[in-house]
């Protein structure tokens, strides 16, 4: 089954705009079947740079922020290293150099419970060479370096100009895409000028071993940024 659409407005944004919002909640004072777990490997190729993030939320997807406290027994690891808390990112966290393309997480609530999901395979993704102008006021199919899509993968596009509703944000999520259709709904809201423009391509499923509120893990690369000018 293919991710919802709110999957790649939230996947997308959340890494292009991260915001600080305060410390989790214990997770220990809530129920630990209502727990919703969230787990993402994220390659940044702007800085070579890998991000392991697993979080939690009470009570499904949209859910409270949670903290798993080691006084209470709960735990995240990847690859058998526990993760710490980030206000950052609003989750248990850590960096590494390079492409991490695989790996396992092992989360251990404090009834004791644990639940091991290992990572899906991902693909890169970037831009086409030559690729520095939007017209916006004509609609243009971009066409992505790299495989076509296989079920259950996603790519993204975010042209950021950071003023409010001056942004634009595209996907495609068909089996066997090989480009995504900008269209002129969106196009038309760039300011003239220059933007960065962001491509994600990522592999999500449901997690394997959750609570009954479940859970998601994802695969996530994110390409060389593009500088382009927007023109009329």
């Amino acid at each position: 089954m293919k991710l919802s659409m709110i999957g790649p407005f939230a996947t997308l944004m959340l890494s292009v705009m991260l915001v600080a919002c305060g410390g989790g909640e214990d997770s220990s004072d809530v129920n630990q079947n209502r727990i919703y777990t969230e787990y993402e490997l994220f390659y940044n190729q702007n800085d070579d740079v890998t991000h392991v993030i697993a979080r939690f939320r009470f009570g499904g997807r949209f859910g409270t922020l949670l903290e798993l406290t080691t006084t209470s027994g709960a735990s995240v690891s990847f690859n058998g290293v526990p993760l710490s808390y980030s206000l950052f990112w609003g989750a248990h966290h850590r960096e590494y150099a390079g492409n991490v393309t695989s790996g396992t997480f092992i989360y251990t609530n404090a009834d004791g419970q644990v639940f091991t999901n290992d990572v899906p395979a991902g693909s890169a993704v970037g831009f086409p060479d030559g690729f520095d102008t939007i017209s916006r006021s004509q609609a243009q199919t971009l066409s992505w370096q790299g495989t076509a899509l296989a079920p259950n993968d996603v790519v993204g596009v975010f042209v950021g100009s950071w003023a409010w509703g001056d942004d634009a944000l595209f996907w495609n999520d068909s089996d066997g895409a090989t480009g995504i259709v900008m269209g002129l709904n969106q196009l038309s809201n760039l300011p003239l000028g220059t933007a960065v423009v962001y491509m994600d391509r990522w592999n999500e499923l449901n997690v394997e071993e959750g609570t009954s509120e479940g859970g998601r893990i994802r695969y996530k690369y994110r390409g060389e940024n593009a500088v382009v000018t927007v023109v009329e």
